[in-house]
């Protein structure tokens, strides 16, 4: 049903809930005698979360797999903004302690098309119309999500032999996701699922052969050719995802506004020069002497890169031979 061959012979983290999604990614790739930890987060906002966490350990002593918990602070706003964001720093702290390969997400058909409809009311480009990928390249993983053709009908048929949770929250129609869910895309799925499936394939093939930059990389920066809006903000967006962070509709908008120059979400550098845009994470604020000011002028290095570069230099990452910063 499922191709696991690209995660065989590598270690691989399950972003486990408890939920149908989550659950039947497990026992998939249980009979499929694939590799793979779990990792799961209690956001502490439903009783319920205490018996999916418990739900997670019997399965991990069960079939003899490490299991990660993490309890996050409760979260006030914006939920779920701020519960991805602390699921992927987790994930992201326990792939680089631990040399995993590969993050494995159970995200299926229902979802991407849920997105996309999302984006669609909003107001979006091919790019983030479309959302997430089978396969994504992060700063030295792979997120994978092996279910993305399969739709939730199917999910819960391969998850009926098992124990899983339904979260109360998914049906509270005052979420948009949750209306879109469930006036349009459940249905829309259920009658349409090919042609769903086709459509999307497609455009991934659209999009691929329109946005093709190459993006460098210069210690902890990356940087691209500065060309057309779409092509700017698609290569940033990438970067972003790689580094942990997903930008929404807003920040997109704030980057084009503020001409690529900026500190987002209080962490990450972006700026530009004539020729290049590039993107890192932030340093603290450090004295810098006006030489290195002046050469970091010449250099054509952005202002908001500078003090970056100069800890870099300072701590021997960087040799100033290697700031070349414009066009041959």
């Amino acid at each position: 049903m499922i191709d696991f061959s690209d995660l065989k012979n590598h270690k691989n983290l399950l972003g486990f809930s408890g939920g149908a999604d989550s659950t039947a990614l497990f026992f998939l790739m249980l009979k499929a005698d694939v590799y793979f930890d779990m990792a799961i987060v209690d956001y502490q906002i439903r009783k319920q979360s205490y018996f999916e966490v418990l739900y997670a350990q019997e399965l991990a002593e069960k079939y003899n797999k490490k299991l990660y918990i993490y309890k996050s602070e409760k979260i006030i706003s914006d939920f779920e903004n701020h519960a991805r964001m602390v699921r992927y720093e987790f994930f992201e702290t326990l792939i680089k302690r631990y040399d995993y390969n590969h993050l494995i997400l159970g995200h299926h058909l229902n979802d991407r098309l849920e997105w996309f409809l999302m984006q669609m009311i909003k107001g979006s480009g091919l790019n983030t119309i479309l959302g997430f990928e089978r396969v994504e390249k992060r700063d030295g993983y792979k997120i994978i999500r092996p279910m993305l053709e399969l739709c939730k009908a199917e999910i819960l048929e391969i998850v009926k032999p098992y124990k899983f949770f339904e979260d109360s929250s998914n049906q509270d129609i005052n979420f948009l996701r949750n209306k879109i869910r469930h006036y349009y895309a459940n249905s829309l799925i259920n009658e349409n699922k090919q042609g769903i499936l086709n459509t999307f394939k497609y455009l991934q093939k659209e999009k691929n052969r329109i946005y093709h930059q190459e993006i460098l990389q210069l210690a902890d920066i990356f940087y691209f050719e500065k060309k057309q809006e779409l092509e700017n903000i698609h290569s940033i967006d990438i970067i972003l995802k790689q580094m942990g962070y997903v930008l929404s509709f807003k920040q997109r908008e704030e980057i084009v506004k503020q001409k690529y120059s900026l500190i987002l979400a209080k962490k990450y550098i972006i700026d530009c020069n004539t020729d290049f845009i590039f993107v890192s994470i932030q340093n603290e604020e450090c004295a810098m002497p006006k030489d290195f000011r002046d050469e970091a002028r010449r250099l054509l290095v952005p202002r908001r890169l500078r003090a970056k570069i100069f800890f870099l230099l300072k701590q021997g990452i960087l040799k100033k031979n290697q700031i070349i910063f414009k066009k041959s």
